[in-house]
């Protein structure tokens, strides 16, 4: 199969000939006396994020002439809304927010605009600040820059240091030592213990189907070297026959059901906030999850400002390895990206860029309203930066978290990726409970992957391939600067 993105379709075409205009467009923006009189409306997630961009929005009227508003809602609510008004061409909005796994979908379907020209010809964007990890991960798809980071996740260990002190049980240190099999080790010897007066439990993890729990999980076996299918999104052509039915899967999840079998029974209904805020109540000994809970454990409960009664007494470290595999961390995170219908796409990039550029995100990092409650960084420039870095004394850690990142290998989106997801995530939870052993979890998995990819005409996959790699966005990323 080709992989030279300008042969994809006629419609790769179109949509090539609308970013350039919307570039050419975007070219002749460059002063705030040209742009009074427009507004951008941004549709957005209530991620931590949006809570430390929203009171910056003056300041992007005050630099540009364009006014902005924000509009907040919950995840299941905005994919349903995007794709909905998407497929209706009645999007509202000029700019919204993406998950990485939307976003071939939509810019295969058209439904945003691939931002290369505009890119190209912005060179105050400074691309090469971005970690070519997190463009990778979250923001490229088949040779093009479908959209901008605004919010990008690793996932990392946190853990109770006193906890760990009063029972003997040594910090983590990373290296080779630190195995899943310590891990484990560690939070066995947690649970079921008082500590100063407290009833413990080892850990915690998310639970609830579909999404939530394989988040948690997909990291797990990212790092047992378990992969989806048999070839993407690397390789010249792509193969989608599934291998979720692998030693490897096997390994992950039993490794997940013991980690259940140490956390409080409702976690099996927990989502990624539940687990989050569970461990600042003060009775987890130690748990993996994405980056923001970092410092969203320092709240009490999620946004509130209240401080936990954990803030002082955690510390965080790298996730463990699976013997001599070496790691992949699951990036993730948010996007934003400029839908196709939009009829202000100069404003749009104008947003775009000034959100994910180094001095907004840096204040968005410096804002103490909840307790200094963002530092998910994907430019260079913030992790070296001493202020946030005094802030947020894990910024080295967590830098090389990324540095050690692949989101497309962890959660490789396939453009039927959501409805496999939501196969996934039920024959997990199943497992958790009981229902169903590994062995048979894991074969109706495959079996219901094969039916679904069938079903979709990706096995065999017909359609033009990419050979998707680091390599290659780091070539694009030469091209754009």
């Amino acid at each position: 199969m080709s992989s030279n993105p300008m042969r994809i379709t006629r419609r790769a075409a179109i949509k090539s000939a609308v970013g350039a205009a919307a570039a050419g467009a975007a070219a002749k923006l460059s002063t705030p006396a040209l742009a009074q009189g427009q507004s951008v409306r941004i549709l957005t997630v209530g991620d931590p994020f949006y809570f430390s961009l929203e009171p910056l929005l003056g300041e992007f009227e005050a630099e540009t002439g364009i006014s902005a508003e924000l509009e907040s809602l919950s995840y299941n609510a905005m994919q349903a809304r995007l794709v909905s008004s998407f497929v209706s061409r009645t999007s509202d909005a000029d700019v919204v927010t993406v998950d990485q796994m939307w976003t071939g979908q939509y810019i295969d379907n058209g439904w945003i605009m691939p931002l290369n020209e505009f890119a190209m010809n912005d060179k105050s964007l400074d691309i090469e600040d971005f970690y070519p990890e997190v463009l990778y991960s979250l923001n490229t798809w088949r040779g093009m820059l479908a959209t901008l980071p605004v919010a990008a996740y690793a996932q990392g260990v946190m853990y109770r240091n006193s906890v760990l002190s009063d029972l003997g049980i040594a910090e983590p240190q990373g290296g080779s030592g630190w195995t899943w099999s310590a891990y484990l080790d560690a939070i066995k010897g947690i649970s079921g213990k008082s500590v100063m007066g407290t009833d413990m439990y080892g850990t915690v993890v998310c639970g609830a189907q579909p999404v939530p729990i394989v988040h948690m999980f997909t990291q797990l076996a990212a790092s047992f070297g378990a992969r989806w299918f048999e070839r993407f999104p690397d390789g010249s052509e792509w193969d989608f026959t599934p291998k979720v039915n692998s030693p490897e899967f096997a390994a992950a999840v039993e490794l997940y059901k013991a980690l259940y079998e140490q956390s409080p029974p409702e976690s099996i209904n927990y989502t990624w906030f539940d687990a989050g805020t569970r461990f600042s109540q003060g009775d987890i000994g130690m748990f993996y999850w994405w980056t923001p809970y970092f410092y969203l454990i320092k709240n009490n409960g999620y946004m509130t400002g209240e401080k936990s009664v954990i803030i002082d007494d955690y510390g965080v470290a790298d996730l463990p390895v699976a013997g001599s595999t070496p790691q992949t961390v699951s990036l993730g995170g948010w996007s934003f990206g400029i839908p196709s219908s939009t009829e202000n796409a100069d404003a749009a990039w104008e947003f775009l860029k000034w959100a994910t550029s180094s001095a907004v995100q840096k204040k968005m990092g410096m804002d103490g309203t909840y307790n200094y409650q963002f530092s998910d960084f994907s430019r260079k420039s913030n992790y070296a930066d001493p202020e946030l870095k005094a802030i947020y004394p894990y910024l080295d850690a967590q830098e090389s978290m990324m540095l050690q990142g692949n989101g497309k290998v962890a959660r490789p989106p396939a453009p039927i990726y959501t409805t496999l997801e939501g196969i996934l995530g039920l024959q997990l939870n199943k497992i958790l409970i009981g229902e169903q052993s590994v062995a048979d979890g894991l074969a109706t998995t495959e079996s219901l992957f094969n039916n679904t990819l069938s079903g979709n005409f990706m096995l065999p996959y017909m359609l033009p391939s990419y050979d998707d790699t680091l390599d290659a966005t780091k070539a694009l990323i030469a091209s754009l600067a």
